[in-house]
């Protein structure tokens, strides 16, 4: 699953997709955009996790909130997460 957090500097598919025709037919449809900022709500909203709740208890480190301007990868079970953060 791929999420775009406010508007990045780089269109992102030219960091998610291999060409036009992969992000159009691929990764269109698997990346999230949003505006939300804490990481354990934007997981929530990916299906990753079932609540905020038990990203607070499994993984605490998680809770944070995505200010700066990055691009982060994260690992749940056997699913990824990959995050790019705009301004």
């Amino acid at each position: 699953m791929n999420v775009v957090v406010g508007k990045p500097l780089v269109h992102p598919q030219e960091l998610f997709a291999l060409n036009k025709q992969d992000w159009e037919e691929n990764e269109k449809s698997q990346t999230l955009f949003t505006n939300e900022r804490w990481l354990p709500k934007i997981m929530v909203d990916c299906g990753i996790v079932q609540s905020v709740s038990e990203v607070k208890r499994n993984q605490p480190k998680l809770c944070i909130n995505l200010n700066g301007v990055d691009f982060i990868k994260i690992k749940w079970g056997k699913r990824f997460l990959h995050i790019v953060v705009g301004n």
